[in-house]
């Protein structure tokens, strides 16, 4: 019986994700203490603007990364051609459809390997100003200005390693590469935390960071070459599919349109605010920010391991199955997510204190209405990427709107309320559009009732984040 248990553990994609973001927060809980009691306020900034830098990664992908992922999964569940998606006699034989997937494979690589060196040109045009700003109020600013070469350097590979995982992804091999995750994250954070520890300057952390990513890429590689018996080392690396290309180039610029509107705006508050508050505003707000992130990302395991999987019940017409499994998988999500703010609420701040930080939280009001505006976002998120199994992206159209509704109020608010301006304007711009269009266009689309499926994977997590959000503020305003 144990090794039943053991065995279907190991080749679960959602235990296997939960296992990856486990390890990658060990990372976190154990590095970010040290970096706040061994650096200065100016480095804590400078480090923390650096990982805010890094999450643009996904807003210059341009939507390629889940595009091609997703077609990659289309053809693995034996789409026969892409005249026939989305037809409802469209024929499929249930295995994967390897010229198809050779004219994919061939595409993506020259796709990458051409967008890269524009990714990094647009991530340091955009980064440069933020970062200047730290570096003057530092003692040594050569030494910080080479950790930022060497970290734009990083995410280069970093964003090379994409093309790999689209495949390993596609073909639903999620446990997979989440298991090696889990071994490379463990030994990442352990060599990260003795070059904190033995006092190493933030230049050894970006080598460090250099080191891991193209670990990453070999590993991918091996990775790659490795599953469905090899199949893919029989296919052409390098080739460009017109036909193909042109099939993902629609949903790719509206998803990138997506991401830029949401995550990207999301992100760039940490620099938007680095030229308006001094070091320690801004390291509390990027810290916070990171936490939040963190806990955000974390909790997506239960559902977006079943990305894959969604894809291929689209595919397959299987929208019954498609709808049972991605309620269950909503409402694990967002419990997860409101577990995992309660515990930074509760006990970030006594955190901080008990390891003698250098920087500290915001205030904890602000985190609880950010955790609401992010379970919002987190809850339409998923609905957006239920609807975009179907390979139509209609999103990108609200997320410009809401992108400048969002921007409008930072540049209103900020100047007055300081730092709450930017969760106000998130959660404004969401709630006029995404926060229930994203909602209408996936229930519609799965043929579900609006209330059913709410119970299913809304109510329980919304009612625990209500509960926790009273505790809060009877403890605030008794205690």
């Amino acid at each position: 019986m144990y090794q039943q248990l053991i065995k279907k553990i190991w080749n679960s994609p959602t235990a296997m994700t939960w296992g990856n973001m486990l390890t990658s927060s060990i990372k976190l809980l154990i590095l970010t203490p040290l970096i706040l009691v061994r650096y200065d306020v100016n480095e804590i900034a400078f480090w923390y603007l650096l990982l805010t830098i890094n999450s643009f990664t996904v807003v210059v992908d341009f939507g390629f990364y889940p595009t091609f992922s997703r077609v990659i999964s289309y053809a693995f569940n034996g789409l026969q051609s892409i005249d026939e998606f989305g037809k409802p006699n469209s024929s499929t034989k249930g295995t994967p459809n390897w010229d198809l997937m050779g004219r994919v494979y061939g595409t993506i690589n020259s796709t990458y390997l051409t967008l890269g060196l524009l990714v990094i040109l647009i991530i340091t045009a955009v980064s440069y100003t933020s970062v200047a700003r730290i570096v003057d109020h530092y003692a040594d600013p050569t030494s910080l200005w080479i950790a930022y070469g060497l970290y734009m350097l990083s995410i280069y590979f970093q964003f090379l390693a994409k093309k790999f995982d689209a495949v390993i992804i596609g073909t639903n091999h999620v446990a997979l590469i989440n298991r090696w995750n889990m071994v490379i994250n463990v030994v990442n954070a352990l060599s990260a935390v003795l070059i904190v520890y033995l006092g190493l300057s933030i230049i050894w952390l970006a080598i460090h960071q250099l080191t891991f990513s193209i670990i990453l890429n070999v590993r991918s590689a091996f990775l790659e070459r490795w599953i469905c018996n090899g199949k893919f080392r029989t296919l052409k690396i390098l080739s460009f599919d017109k036909e193909v290309f042109e099939w993902c180039w629609g949903p790719t610029w509206k998803s990138g349109i997506l991401i830029l509107c949401s995550t990207g705006v999301s992100q760039a508050s940490g620099l938007i605010y680095s030229h308006t508050a001094d070091p320690v505003k801004l390291a509390s707000y990027l810290l916070s920010l990171k936490l939040v992130t963190t806990i955000a990302q974390f909790s997506q395991a239960p559902f977006y391991s079943k990305i894959p999987t969604l894809s291929g019940l689209r595919m397959k017409n299987d929208i019954h199955t498609l709808s049972n499994i991605s309620a269950t998988a909503m409402n694990k999500a967002l419990l997860a997510f409101v577990i995992g703010m309660a515990g930074l609420i509760f006990f970030g701040d006594w955190g901080l204190k008990f390891i003698g930080a250098n920087s500290k939280l915001i205030d904890s009001r602000i985190l609880l209405f950010m955790a609401f505006v992010w379970f919002l976002e987190r809850h339409h998120a998923m609905h957006a990427q239920i609807y975009v199994t179907t390979n139509k992206v209609p999103f990108y159209k609200s997320a410009i709107i809401t992108g400048i509704i969002n921007i409008c109020c930072v540049w209103v608010l900020l100047p007055r309320y300081d730092v709450i301006a930017f969760p106000i304007a998130h959660g404004v711009s969401n709630l006029l559009i995404n926060n229930w269009w994203n909602v209408f266009l996936s229930l519609q689309s799965i043929k579900e009732d609006f209330g059913q499926y709410f119970r299913k994977s809304f109510a329980i997590p919304f009612l625990v984040l209500t509960l926790i959000t009273s505790a809060k503020l009877i403890q605030l305003y008794t205690f």
